[in-house]
């Protein structure tokens, strides 16, 4: 009797020992499955992270073939400001120290490696100015005359401002790391100009404006730039008339400033 209750109770301990160890197994099998199903989700993962940042990996080699990153930031507008220099047919000359101009534009930029096509609506100023004792006038037909302030005045300056709507259109050439130089055509669609001279009489500071000063409607400039990272040096050449040869003498101008990018 002694016998066969141990052999059942062997039965049964070797029966549960057994199951257990099938158990046992079965439980690793399903965390083996587990950890194999998360490795493969984190991968997914990162790879949708790496294709929002912008980069790029391939199971395979391909020639030529270069990763695209992201620029540092994005540039959201240049401003610059230049010194203007005259050259007239005409018996006056503008003085360089005190005429300046200044702009701005939105760029819109399509890169490709160390090349750069760069557009974007933008506007300027160009302020002309004349010291000493001349002074720009417009007479009732409309034509402009260089001559003198009138009697006991004490100059202080005769100015002639243009504002333009502008379109740059550049082509940059990158040497690493934000150098580089850029090139190209400002197209100046000239809204509106006028002369203002300023002046003291009798202790009084006095300002005679004249509007509408006859400029061209459209002039091409042609500019370039080196670039320092966000600091430029630029050179621009305006080979065209600005203003209308029919009431003005015929000048051509030139400048050279600095240019300054914004970034967000």
């Amino acid at each position: 009797m002694r016998k066969t209750i141990i052999a059942v109770l062997a039965f049964v301990v070797g029966g549960i020992t057994l199951s257990a160890q099938e158990t046992i197994e079965s439980v690793m099998v399903e965390r083996d499955r587990a950890v194999a199903q998360a490795d493969s989700l984190r991968e997914v993962i990162s790879k949708m992270r790496d294709r929002q940042k912008g980069n790029v990996h391939l199971d395979f080699d391909i020639p030529f073939y270069k990763k695209v990153r992201r620029p540092r930031a994005a540039e959201v507008g240049t401003f610059g400001v230049g010194v203007l220099v005259s050259e007239s047919s005409g018996a006056f000359d503008f003085s360089p120290q005190n005429s300046l101009e200044f702009w701005g534009f939105v760029p819109i930029s399509h890169v490709k490696g160390r090349h750069s096509l760069t557009f974007g609506p933008g506007i300027g100023f160009k302020n002309f100015g004349i010291t000493g004792n001349k002074a720009m006038k417009m007479t009732d037909e409309g034509d402009i005359t260089i001559g003198q302030f009138k009697d006991g005045a004490i100059p202080r300056i005769s100015r002639l401002t243009i504002f333009s709507l502008n379109m740059p259109i550049f082509y940059s050439l990158g040497f690493g790391r934000g150098y580089g130089i850029t090139l190209g055509p400002v197209v100046n669609f000239n809204a509106s100009s006028s002369i203002v001279n300023k002046y003291t009489f009798d202790g009084d500071k006095k300002k005679d404006k004249y509007k509408y000063a006859h400029c061209n409607l459209v002039t091409v400039d042609v500019m370039a730039q080196l670039n320092l990272r966000d600091v430029s040096i630029y050179g621009r050449y305006s080979p065209m008339n600005v203003m209308d040869k029919k009431y003005w003498p015929e000048f051509s101008t030139w400048s050279v400033g600095v240019a300054v990018s914004l970034l967000k």
